[in-house]
């Protein structure tokens, strides 16, 4: 199979399907696609938690162990090189039990934990080997440790013996599981790299498939959706034009579509429904021509195409021409008895024409006189506004100027302040002024004292008093000056207080004023809206009055002439075809 047929659907093979049987084989090749994809994924995961979980449970734990062997290893050693070395009695026993015991022990576990996961190898049968032999050399170890005896400086009495033993027997034994359990950290980490290499590839050659497979699964959706759309749309647009075809009264319908399904069947059937209305609607149009034509005297001309719920309307044809018959020749015995009402409705017509045209004159000479009133009315209104506008401006004139009062009277204010602070200098300058002369006095004293010498001095210090006084002087004039301007600015104030009170007094006239046109406007404008509503009534009536002046001469026109038509329809009644009863 190509990857055209597994990306695609079959047109052909759709179409000889019905509509469930489509929807099913195509939501089929996608639950199939889907269901592989998600195989695919699981099997990545568990690739993925299995290489990884072997990674842990395995590899870590034989890296642990093999760890922890190396450790007792190296501890053994020291323990024995420690307990040659120290010259203590009780750290001596203890690193014997050390490396005797307990290093031993533990390195037995380790082993035995290794084999565990390792097995039978080489490597652990050697290190298996270098254990038995290192017990081998413990146990002479401790029995030599057991036969010897302390010399006064804490050493032993074959501690040469011990040394030559540890060098030539226990330590080769050390090195040699060393380099074996380095040999399995080297041979683990290779096992472990390409464990993950595996699991890496694995996993990636998993999730390129899944991608794959969904990629597939996209395209097939949209192939599948392409063509299920085209095998389902098709048909219901097809039918869709009939339809719309049938609403704009077009019942010549034929719908290209052929195909082994549902839409098939209704699109044969609405073609022939189509071709069924088309015929009645024919045979209608032919005995409406028929009566049309004045012949009431049969109902629909082929009454065996009505089947089913069309057959109403040929019920209806028939009644519909058993009633007109009956309404001719009622029709027929009403037009006498219509022709002599009408005579009579042309009296009364002409009566009420001209009892209709008196009215009307009253009525407008009622309305030209309501009309004037209402001009009246609505200039008074007007009038009202605009005495309104002129208040609210000259309430905002005198508003106004309250407000410039107010700046005025903070401005006069301001210059008070100013004044006495001008006048406070001048009491400095005065009081300066007064120390001077007694200062130039004092060195005109000072100066007559020196006699000769002090003759320039005391021109200078004649100088300053006359300067002195100068000062005192001006600073008089100012002070008169500034009490001129205080007294003046104290009656500037005053003035401007009642300037201001009286224009809050103008404005709150005017603001009376403004109200009072208000309400007259409102009140103008009131009664001008109802003098408008009684002219429009008025007009109304007049309008009624010649409506009916003009009704009642048309009433006498239409009444002559309704005698005489009434005369033609006899005439015509005569000339239907109607059933006999």
């Amino acid at each position: 199979m190509s990857i055209k047929n597994l990306v695609n659907l079959d047109d052909n093979k759709l179409l000889e399907m019905n509509v469930g049987k489509k929807f099913a084989h195509t939501f089929t090749r996608i639950y199939i696609y889907l269901g592989l994809s998600l195989c695919l994924l699981i099997i990545s995961i568990a690739v993925g938690i299995l290489g990884y979980h072997k990674l842990y449970n395995n590899y870590y734990n034989q890296n642990t162990y093999q760890g922890l062997l190396r450790i007792h290893n190296q501890n053994l050693g020291k323990s024995a090189w420690w307990a040659l070395a120290t010259r203590v009695s009780e750290t001596r026993q203890e690193q014997i039990v050390e490396f005797h015991e307990t290093m031993l022990n533990n390195m037995k576990e380790d082993l035995t934990n290794l084999r565990a996961y390792r097995g039978e190898t080489e490597l652990i049968k050697s290190l298996d080997a270098n254990i038995k032999n290192m017990e081998a050399t413990t146990n002479k170890l401790a029995s030599m440790y057991a036969q010897a005896e302390e010399l006064e400086d804490g050493s032993l009495s074959n501690g040469n013996e011990i040394y030559a033993v540890m060098r030539d027997e226990l330590r080769p034994e050390v090195l040699k599981t060393v380099e074996n359990t380095r040999q399995m950290t080297s041979n683990v980490t290779n096992e472990v790299t390409n464990s993950y290499d595996l699991t890496i590839v694995i996993m990636t050659i998993m999730v390129v498939i899944s991608i794959i497979m969904v990629i597939l699964l996209i395209v097939f959706m949209r192939n599948a959706q392409n063509t299920l759309t085209k095998c389902v749309v098709m048909p219901v647009d097809e039918v869709a034009k009939a339809a719309e075809q049938m609403a704009r009264g077009d019942l010549n319908v034929a719908i290209d579509y052929h195909a082994n399904d549902e839409f098939d069947i209704l699109a044969r059937d609405l073609e022939n429904s189509t071709r069924a209305s088309m015929n009645i609607v024919n045979d209608i149009s032919n005995s409406l021509n028929e009566i049309s034509e004045g012949d009431f005297s049969k109902g629909t001309i082929t009454p065996n195409l009505y089947h089913g719920n069309f057959s109403p309307i040929s019920e209806s044809m028939n009644t519909i021409t058993d009633k007109l018959s009956n309404t001719m020749n009622d029709v027929k015995a009403a037009s006498a008895r219509v022709s002599e009402g009408a005579e009579n409705m042309s009296r009364g017509a002409n009566e009420l024409a001209e009892g209709a045209t008196d009215q009307a004159a009253a009525v407008e000479e009622l309305t030209a006189s309501v009309s004037t009133v209402t001009e009246q009315t609505e200039k008074m209104a007007e009038d009202c506004a605009k005495g309104v506008q002129m208040s609210i401006a000259a309430q905002k004139v005198a508003k106004d100027g309250a407000d410039k009062m107010d700046q005025v009277t903070e401005a006069m204010q301001r210059i008070t302040a100013a004044s006495k602070e001008i006048q406070e200098v001048a009491n400095s300058i005065e009081a300066i002024s007064s120390q001077t002369k007694l200062l130039a006095l004092n060195a005109s004293i000072e100066a007559a004292r020196a006699g000769d010498t002090g003759k320039g001095f005391a021109v200078v210090a004649q100088e300053i008093g006359q300067l002195a006084q100068q000062s005192n002087d001006a600073v008089q004039r100012t002070h008169a000056l500034v009490s001129s301007a205080l007294a003046e600015i104290d009656s500037g104030n005053e003035i401007v207080a009642e300037t201001q009170i009286t224009l809050h007094e103008i404005g709150d006239s005017v603001n009376e004023l403004a109200e009072m046109m208000r309400t007259s406007g409102d009140m103008a404008q009131h009664q001008a809206s109802n003098m408008r509503e009684i002219n429009q009534g008025i007009e109304q009536i007049s309008e009624v009055i010649q409506n009916n002046s003009a009704t009642a001469q048309e009433s006498s026109a239409v009444s002559s002439e309704l005698s005489d038509q009434s005369n033609q329809l006899h005439n015509l009644m005569s000339q239907f075809q109607v059933k006999l009863v």
